[in-house]
């Protein structure tokens, strides 16, 4: 990790602890200790199944494609794409790379087949969400919360153009090259050690990995059983989320329904995708705070659900993932790219 990045993770930090310090330091911990510990494991318990709903439908994408790959490995995989991230700020991007990596030394895959998995993946995840997001915006509109129909405009908008400029990535045969070419930086940042000194060799399969790619992408996006199989993981994996954060303000003593749940979770996309600190650390937890705040719910009640649920979605995942990429980056460096 650069020194730039751990230097916006502390500032993300010090922003959690402001806004901790706003809500009160004892009404929050008086919360946190008095939390119910089952409806914590059931938050917990969620999130779980979220990330292995995530894994199973990568999972059918990468079968459709005819890569080989144990279950096992795609979750390791999922959980160091979910670390890195956490360290990306904006948009996130430096998951792919990493799951890219890991699957095609675990596979027998080539670069260019599991990249157009991870795009496959990407724009269909996205599919759910603006469902998700008319949804909300369609409940925002009749509690007249101006604030949340704001961030759920702007959260559309993102979202739309991350569907454009994917699909130009995944059609465009030369802006394909460079975003792959780019992915070679990003590799070497991730596993630096492994990628010391063979930059052009790994630039030289994806180069080769072009026409694998769209050909892969081309098939996938045709493939109606498939689409179905993965839209059916990927309203499982956001209904998991939407109950994860219902179990934890369950956890401290509040009953919030699911759709005002909903109506956060969809407006904080778009302001996650666009912060500058990495996995929105701090900006996210500020914004969701104030959303529900605009819900009139208290403020010590709003940051400490913020809080907890960051921790088991953000802080745990990061932890998690960044053990497992640890023991893969010494694991795979005693092989050959």
């Amino acid at each position: 990790m650069k020194k730039r990045d751990s230097f916006m993770i502390l500032i993300g930090v010090g922003v959690i602890a402001v806004l901790i310090w706003w809500a009160g330091v004892e009404e929050t911990l008086k919360l946190l200790t008095g939390a119910k510990v089952e409806y914590f494991l059931l938050a917990l318990l969620m999130q779980v199944l979220a990330t292995l709903a995530w894994a199973f439908r990568w999972r059918i994408f990468l079968k459709r494609a005819g890569v080989s790959v144990r279950i096992k490995d795609i979750i390791m995989a999922t959980m160091v794409g979910i670390f890195a991230n956490n360290l990306t700020p904006g948009a996130r991007a430096g998951g792919e790379p990493a799951r890219m990596y890991v699957i095609t030394k675990k596979s027998n895959g080539g670069y260019g087949q599991v990249f157009a998995t991870i795009m496959a993946d990407r724009i269909l995840d996205v599919v759910p969400v603006l469902l998700f997001t008319l949804v909300a915006f369609k409940y925002a509109l009749s509690l007249k919360v101006k604030l949340l129909l704001s961030v759920l405009s702007l959260s559309t908008i993102v979202l739309l153009l991350i569907v454009a400029i994917s699909l130009l990535i995944s059609l465009n045969e030369s802006l394909a090259f460079s975003v792959l070419n780019k992915i070679t930086a990003l590799i070497k940042r991730i596993f630096p050690e492994k990628f010391a000194g063979v930059e052009g060799t790994l630039e030289e399969k994806l180069k080769k990995s072009i026409t694998d790619f769209r050909t892969t992408f081309l098939e996938l996006s045709k493939d109606p059983v498939v689409l179905g199989k993965t839209l059916f993981y990927s309203l499982a994996l956001w209904g998991f989320m939407l109950l994860r954060t219902y179990f934890v303000f369950e956890s401290i003593g509040y009953r919030l329904e699911l759709q005002k749940i909903l109506m956060v979770q969809m407006a904080g996309i778009a302001l996650g995708m666009i912060s500058i600190l990495p996995g929105g650390v701090g900006i996210t937890e500020a914004v969701n705070s104030a959303l529900y705040l605009s819900l009139r719910i208290d403020k010590s009640l709003a940051v400490t659900a913020t809080v907890l649920d960051r921790f088991i979605s953000f802080w745990l995942p990061t932890i998690i993932g960044g053990g497992l990429s640890v023991y893969l980056g010494a694991k795979l460096s005693k092989g050959r790219v």
